[in-house]
C-alpha cells in the first residue's frame, strides 16, 4: 500500500449525537458483523475497516483512498443492506481524520466519552472489535498500528490514574437502580445471557437479592445462570410466567424485533400488578413501550443516562493526567502516520517523540503554562527541521555519489 493515497477516517454515531430510535436503525450485531467488514473491505477504495458496535456507539474505522467520502461508503451500505436512507440522518453522524481518529479511539477506550465515566466495559469491547477485523483480515497496517496504540493507552490511563478503578459500567448503573427501590426480597426477572446480565446478576446476587429468574432464547443458558445464582430458569417463550410475579425486569438480549410487546405486557400488569420497573439495556430495545400502562416505570439506555447524571458525584481530580496520555499517545501516532514515507526516520520517530515529551515533561514544572506551549511548539519545529535538513544533506551525498 502506498500511504500516501490512503487516509485515515471514522464515522460514527453515539448517545451524544443521536437517540436510541435514531441509533436502533443503523445498529449492526454481533453475528452481522463478520458480513459487514466483508462488505467494506470488498470495495475497491477501502484499504482496511474495523466496526465498533456498543449499546451507546456504532463507528466505522476506515482507511480510504483520499478522494473517497468515507460517508458515501456508509450510505452505501445501508443502502444495500436493508434500503436504509443514512443520508437523511446523516447530521447525527460525526465524522474524524487522521490524528483526531487517534485522539477520538484514545478517549473512548480510556471511558472518557462513556455514558459513565471510565466505563471498563468498553475497553474489552474495543479488543474484540479490532480482533474480529483481524480474524476477517480486515484491518491494514494503519489500523493495527491504531488500536494497538488504543489498547496500550486505556491501560495507561487506568494504572497511572483512578478513572475506571471502581469498574464503573452501564449494568452497575442499572443495579444502583434497582437497589434504590426493589427490596431484596421481591423477584427479579432478568432476561439475555450477555456480559450485561452477568454483571448485573453477580451484583445483585452479592447484594442480597436471590429471588432470581432467568430468561433465554435458549433454555440451557438460562439454566447455568439459575443454577449459579439459585434461581430459576425459563426459556423465552414462557415469559408470562416470571414477568407475572416479579417486581422488577432486566432485560439485554441480541434481538432484532421486540421480544415483549406492550400488549402482552399490559395484560399481565392488568392481571398482576407487575413488573413495577423495567430496565431495557438492549439496543434494538427488547420492550415496546408504546402504548404501555404509565404505572410501570421504564429505564432504557436514555433513562439510565438521565438517572446517572441524577445521581452523579463523581470525582474528576484525574481527567488531565487522563488528557496528557490520550495528548502523547496521539502525538507518537501523528509522527508514526507522517513518518511513513520517509525511509531515514521511519524506524526512529516514535523513540524521538517519546524523548521529545520526556524533555518537556522534566521542565514542564518550571514553565508558565503559556511558556510551556511555546516550548512544546518549538521542540516539534526544531525536529522538523533537523530532519529535512539530514534527509537533504543524504540526497546531495547521494547525488554526488551518482555523479563521480
Amino acid at each position: 500500500m502506498n500511504e500516501e493515497n490512503y487516509k485515515l477516517f471514522v464515522v460514527g454515531i453515539n448517545h451524544k449525537t443521536s437517540n436510541i430510535s435514531d441509533r436502533e436503525v443503523f445498529q449492526i450485531s454481533k453475528k452481522e458483523l463478520s458480513g459487514a467488514l466483508k462488505y467494506f473491505y470488498s470495495r475497491k477504495e477501502v484499504e482496511g475497516v474495523v466496526i465498533l458496535s456498543t449499546c451507546n456507539r456504532l463507528e466505522f474505522y476506515l482507511v480510504v483512498k483520499q478522494n473517497i467520502d468515507p460517508f458515501s461508503i456508509i450510505k452505501d451500505f445501508y443502502f444495500d443492506k436493508n434500503q436504509i436512507d443514512a443520508e437523511s440522518k446523516k447530521e447525527s453522524f460525526y465524522l474524524y481524520n487522521q490524528t483526531n481518529v487517534a485522539r477520538h479511539l484514545f478517549r473512548i477506550v480510556s471511558g472518557l466519552e462513556s455514558v459513565v465515566l471510565g466505563e471498563y466495559q468498553i475497553q474489552g469491547q474495543i479488543k474484540d472489535a479490532y480482533s474480529i477485523a483481524c480474524s476477517e483480515k480486515a484491518a491494514d497496517k494503519i489500523l493495527h498500528k491504531l488500536f494497538h496504540a488504543a489498547l496500550r493507552t486505556g491501560k495507561s490511563v487506568r494504572t497511572h490514574t483512578k478513572i475506571g478503578s471502581g469498574k464503573q459500567s452501564l449494568s452497575g448503573v442499572a443495579y444502583q437502580l434497582i437497589n434504590d427501590v426493589i427490596k431484596k426480597e421481591d423477584a427479579i426477572t432478568i432476561v439475555g445471557v450477555n456480559e450485561n446480565t452477568k454483571i448485573i446478576t453477580k451484583k445483585l446476587n452479592q447484594s442480597g437479592f436471590n429471588n432470581l429468574n432467568f430468561v433465554n432464547r435458549t433454555l440451557y443458558k438460562a439454566e447455568e445462570l439459575a443454577e449459579k445464582y439459585g434461581g430459576t430458569a425459563y426459556s423465552l417463550d414462557r415469559i408470562e410466567e416470571p414477568l407475572a410475579k416479579s417486581k422488577c425486569l432486566f432485560s439485554c438480549t441480541g434481538s432484532p424485533e421486540f421480544i415483549i410487546t406492550s400488549n402482552r405486557l399490559n395484560k399481565i400488569y392488568d392481571e398482576t400488578n407487575y413488573p413495577e420497573l423495567i430496565i431495557d439495556m438492549a439496543i434494538p430495545r427488547d420492550v415496546d413501550t408504546k402504548g404501555i400502562s404509565q404505572d410501570i416505570n421504564i429505564f432504557n439506555l436514555e433513562g439510565l443516562k438521565i438517572y446517572l447524571e441524577k445521581q452523579r458525584n463523581q470525582s474528576t481530580s484525574d481527567l488531565s493526567i487522563a488528557e496528557k496520555i490520550i495528548a502523547d499517545e496521539a502525538s507518537i501516532f501523528e509522527v508514526w502516520s507522517e513518518a511513513q514515507n520517509d525511509d531515514v526516520f521511519a524506524p526512529f520517530v516514535e523513540k524521538i517523540e517519546l524523548m521529545r515529551q520526556q524533555l518537556l515533561d522534566e521542565t514542564n514544572a518550571q514553565l508558565s503554562e503559556e511558556e510551556f506551549q511555546l516550548l512544546d511548539k518549538f521542540s516539534r519545529s526544531l525536529i522538523h527541521r533537523l530532519k529535512a535538513t539530514v534527509n537533504q544533506v543524504l540526497r546531495t551525498n547521494t547525488d554526488q555519489k551518482k555523479a563521480s
